[in-house]
C-alpha cells in the first residue's frame, strides 16, 4: 500500500534502465525458450491437427463406406422386382420348395382363366346369333309389311266390285232380304 501513502512529491524514475549483462544473457535464454517452446507448441499442435484429420478421414471413409453398404442394401431391397424377373426368365422359381404347396391354387386359378376366356367366346357367339336373329326379324317384318299392304289394296271395295264383275256377281242396291223356309 505504499503506492497509496507516497507523497506526490517524490520524483518516480523515468526513462529506459540499463539492463546488467546476467539480466541481458537472462532475457536471451528466456526469448530463447519461449521460442523453442513456442515452436514445440505448434509442432505439437500440427501432429494433433494431423491426428484428428487422419481419425477424422478414417471415421468418414467407415463412415462413407457403412453409408454406401446401407444404400446397396436398401437398393437390393426396392430393387426385388430385377430379382423377382430374373427368377422368372430364368425358371428358378419353379424349382423352389413353396412353389409345389400352392399347386393346387395355380390349378385353381388356371382353371378360372380358362372358363373366363370360354365365357367370352360364347358371349360373342350369342352376340353373333342375337345379331343374325334381328336381321331374320327386320326382313319378317318388311315381308310381312309388303304382304299386308297387298292385301289391303286387294280388299279394297273397288277392286272386290271388278272381281265380282269378272265372275257375273253383281252387287246388291238394296238391303238383303230374309228368306222365310216353312217348316211343316
Amino acid at each position: 500500500m505504499g503506492f497509496f501513502n507516497r507523497n506526490k512529491k517524490e520524483k518516480v524514475a523515468g526513462g529506459n534502465r540499463r539492463l546488467t549483462a546476467d539480466q541481458k544473457t537472462a532475457r536471451k535464454d528466456a526469448d530463447e525458450l519461449a521460442t523453442k517452446a513456442a515452436e514445440a507448441a505448434t509442432l505439437a499442435a500440427a501432429e494433433k491437427a494431423q491426428k484428428i484429420r487422419e481419425l477424422s478421414s478414417n471415421i468418414q471413409s467407415k463412415d462413407r463406406q457403412e453409408r454406401a453398404k446401407k444404400r446397396r442394401t436398401e437398393r437390393a431391397k426396392r430393387n426385388n422386382t430385377g430379382k423377382f424377373l430374373r427368377d422368372i426368365l430364368s425358371g428358378r422359381f419353379l424349382t423352389g420348395d413353396g412353389i409345389t404347396s400352392h399347386i393346387p391354387y395355380l390349378l385353381f386359378v388356371s382353371g378360372i382363366f380358362l372358363i373366363y376366356i370360354s365365357l367370352g367366346y360364347q358371349f360373342e357367339s350369342i352376340e353373333r346369333e342375337k345379331m343374325k336373329t334381328e336381321q331374320r326379324l327386320e326382313e319378317v317384318t318388311s315381308e310381312y309389311k309388303t304382304l299386308r299392304s297387298e292385301l289391303e289394296s286387294i280388299l279394297q271395295q273397288s277392286r272386290v266390285e271388278r272381281a265380282t264383275a269378272d265372275l257375273g256377281l253383281e252387287q246388291p242396291m238394296g238391303p238383303p232380304i230374309l228368306l222365310k223356309v216353312d217348316a211343316e
